[in-house]
């Protein structure tokens, strides 16, 4: 029998399995949503320049223990419709099967190891990446925070040696924050004052979680009170796993309003849920594309071309641009950036 989809390749060697984007934030995808996107019956959900990011987490099954997961982190091109491209993930397999057969969970020489390395379709994640899969899966499996843990608890409440804070710490926290209502708290009331960065890297922390929504509502609250600038953007990032909340769309409306070049990739690239119809009607499409149609040509052609990409917003990205209606920056702005993908080609 040929193997032809990963499920498949793990599922003959007896191996339980997760998989969790790592192109934009650090997310689990259902099994049934993955299945579909092996099987090329739904496109990537969360597509970055024309690649699918995924981790691929898989253990023996029944012998789940607190010995560490194996991990590949996967990169597939994906085809013009965003599904992944078959051919590649088939030599992947192949060069999998033949190195180490079917028993993937088996100990590999460290021979095999730098064979497997040399795979093309095997990246290396940014290291924020890799601490928040790590705070997810260790939240899942209900195991202890790492050693980094504690102290960043206590850097977040008085930042004076905040030099010393660990990522993976910072991503702990930030996994585990429905359970620690004093940091909450501290977050609420001194992100916005941290050192620069400190705030970035507690903001990177925080976008790859649902926050609860006291802490969202107030970090969203702050957004109204500020200027576009570092500060701004950084709170908006922390937003970008809680964008069904209300004050959340309110803060994105108004930062839309004379958003930074910073800001529009954050939306684009971060809280695109925020701009689908059907997961919150609070914003509108439009207030998006006026806001990144005002920034430098080159800064729009970037930007359209990413969020036309993503398989959620793209049909009614399409339906918004043909409305006679238009905004005429908007309509200036798609204009120049066909009329320049035409002559490219």
């Amino acid at each position: 029998m040929s193997i032809s989809i990963l499920s498949q390749l793990l599922r003959e060697s007896q191996s339980d399995y997760l998989c969790y984007d790592l192109g934009r934030r650090v997310q689990a995808i259902n099994t049934t949503e993955f299945n579909a996107i092996e099987q090329q019956q739904a496109p990537y959900p969360y597509p970055v320049q024309g690649h699918a990011c995924f981790a691929m987490v898989f253990w023996p099954q029944l012998s789940r223990s607190e010995r560490e997961p194996f991990l590949w982190f996967l990169k597939f091109p994906l085809d013009e419709r965003g599904l992944l491209e078959q051919a590649a993930v088939q030599e992947f397999l192949t060069s999998v099967i033949t190195l180490l057969g079917q028993q993937v969970t088996h100990a590999l020489s460290e021979e095999q190891e730098q064979q497997l390395q040399q795979s093309p379709y095997l990246f290396t994640p940014a290291e924020e990446k890799r601490a928040a899969l790590h705070a997810q899966l260790g939240l899942l499996w209900q195991r202890q925070p790492s050693v980094h843990f504690e102290f960043a608890q206590t850097a977040l409440a008085k930042p004076e040696h905040w030099q010393h804070v660990g990522v993976q710490g910072l991503h702990d926290v930030a996994a585990r924050l429905d359970d620690l209502p004093e940091t909450q708290q501290v977050l609420a009331e001194q992100l916005a004052d941290y050192p620069a960065p400190l705030r970035q890297a507690t903001a990177i922390a925080l976008e790859h979680q649902s926050l609860p929504t006291q802490l969202s509502d107030a970090l969203a609250a702050q957004i109204l009170q500020l200027n576009a600038g570092e500060v701004r953007a950084d709170l908006l990032r922390s937003l970008a796993g809680s964008v069904t909340s209300e004050a959340v769309a309110t803060a994105v409306r108004y930062v839309l309003k004379e958003p930074s070049v910073d800001e529009c990739v954050i939306c684009c690239a971060r809280l695109w849920q925020v701009f689908d119809p059907l997961c919150t009607p609070h914003v509108q499409l439009e207030q998006l594309l006026l806001a990144i149609a005002q920034q430098d040509p080159k800064i729009f052609a970037a930007l359209i071309t990413d969020v036309l990409r993503m398989p959620m917003l793209r049909p009614h990205i399409l339906v918004t641009l043909q409305r006679d209606d238009l905004p005429q920056p908007i309509r200036q702005a798609w204009q120049t950036f066909v009329s320049g993908a035409a002559h490219a080609k």
